[in-house]
């Protein structure tokens, strides 16, 4: 069946169906649909919001997405966290602190050794604490089955009695008698019971420098003796060592051999301590950090009173004042995460810090609420000015009064009255 063709569709200004609907597909057309186009637009705005974004390549390098970056954070994150944690492994192959400084007396001076195994500093009291162990080097000193103290296999238990004063008191400090250790039933190893060859001891520290934190320093000196008993003969200390860190301080220690001479001139071997307590470098550095954070807050409540200074609104001030007052209740907690800090005594890190910050940053709190407590007195008084001005302007005139007012007409409403007398 053929299809004939109007002059209208050969000259191409009407296509016949068939044609149309070949081309619909290809070439949409171009007029909008009776139903309108607002579906339509929804329709395309909803599949582009559901479609993933389509990341192009600036200069050959495609950009990367922000998941990747989140993810990549995250994993950098974590892989910083579990780096620091790293540090807390304990150094199994390390040798103990004293073990070299008691193989070295075990070889050249063997003879009874004082190690200090913990110091307390309490600066607040002040006081320091030294607990010390009694400790022989060299096989004629060492109890036997007792050898490898602190990591040293020829030091051990005192194998005498021992007497020990400190600081030329007349009753001992401690006593150590090696017939009251056990022995362990499988070994035959005695058992070191700490109490039974450890003691405290306890000393005031100078103080001279303590208003100096974080840079105060403490100097002790002591002097202790051990007496054989029950002859009560004096037997040479060969070595005093304490720890050098602890976990607020650093430690220097020295000694020195002394003797103390009696009343018959009977010299007994003595040996002096001298300590030197100071804080580490670290916390040194967070106490001057914490210090200059401190001086920059309250710098930037002053900064606020300043800029506020210009402000006309007074909400605006409030939340400067309200940012002040969040200083001042932040600087004392700045203050108490200093490490080790002393109290509030007056040192001088609250005289050149604590004190003048806490009264610059009040002092900026009460200004900038004066402040606005002057703004909202000052649009109090300017509102009913206005509302004055306002009810005393006159209502204006329309056209026809105002013409009757310069034209000088009245109405005279006279014959109105009579008009009405006669019609009743």
């Amino acid at each position: 069946m053929s299809t004939r063709h109007s002059f209208l569709s050969t000259t191409g200004l009407i296509r016949p169906s068939s044609v149309a609907y070949a081309t619909e597909d290809v070439h949409p057309s171009r007029h909008a649909p009776p139903c309108g186009t607002k579906r339509g637009r929804r329709a395309l705005q909803t599949k582009a919001a559901n479609e993933p974004p389509v990341h192009r390549a600036r200069a050959g390098i495609i950009p990367l997405g922000p998941a990747f970056i989140i993810g990549l954070a995250v994993f950098l994150s974590v892989l910083f966290i579990l780096s620091l944690s790293c540090a807390f492994l304990a150094d199994e192959d390390g040798k103990p602190a004293f073990a070299a400084l008691l193989d070295d007396v075990a070889a050249n001076t063997p003879g009874i050794v004082l190690i200090g195994d913990d110091v307390d500093v309490d600066v607040d009291e002040p006081a320091l604490t030294i607990r010390w162990s009694i400790i022989a080097c060299g096989q004629a000193f060492i109890l036997p089955g007792s050898g490898g103290a602190h990591g040293s296999a020829d030091c051990g238990l005192p194998a005498m009695s021992l007497s020990l004063f400190v600081d030329g008191g007349s009753d001992p400090a401690a006593t150590y008698d090696p017939t009251l250790f056990p022995y362990s039933n499988g070994s035959g190893q005695r058992n070191s019971i700490q109490n039974m060859f450890q003691f405290d001891d306890d000393h005031v520290l100078d103080v001279h420098e303590a208003r100096l934190y974080p840079f105060d320093t403490y100097l002790l000196t002591s002097t202790l003796r051990a007496m054989s008993l029950p002859d009560n003969q004096s037997l040479p200390i060969q070595r005093l060592a304490t720890l050098s860190v602890t976990s607020s301080f650093v430690i220097s220690s020295s000694d020195a051999p002394t003797f103390v001479e009696g009343v018959q001139g009977v010299q007994t071997a003595s040996r002096d301590l001298m300590l030197r307590v100071r804080r580490p470098a670290e916390a040194r550095l967070y106490a001057l950090l914490l210090f200059g954070a401190s001086w920059m807050l309250a710098h930037a409540t002053v900064a606020l009173v300043a800029f506020s200074w210009t402000l006309k609104g007074a909400d605006k001030v409030l939340r400067h004042a309200a940012f002040a007052f969040l200083v001042v209740l932040l600087i004392p907690q700045l203050r108490n995460a200093m490490p080790d800090a002393p109290g509030f005594d007056g040192v001088l890190i609250d005289a050149i810090g604590f004190f003048p910050q806490m009264l610059t940053s009040a002092a900026s709190v009460l200004m900038l609420i004066a402040m606005s407590v002057k703004r909202e007195l000052e649009i109090l008084d300017s509102s009913p000015a206005v509302e004055e001005r306002i009810k005393e302007v006159p209502a204006p005139l329309s056209t026809g009064l105002m013409k009757m007012r310069r034209g000088g007409a009245s109405i005279d409403i006279g014959h109105m009255r009579n008009l009405s007398r006669t019609f009743s």
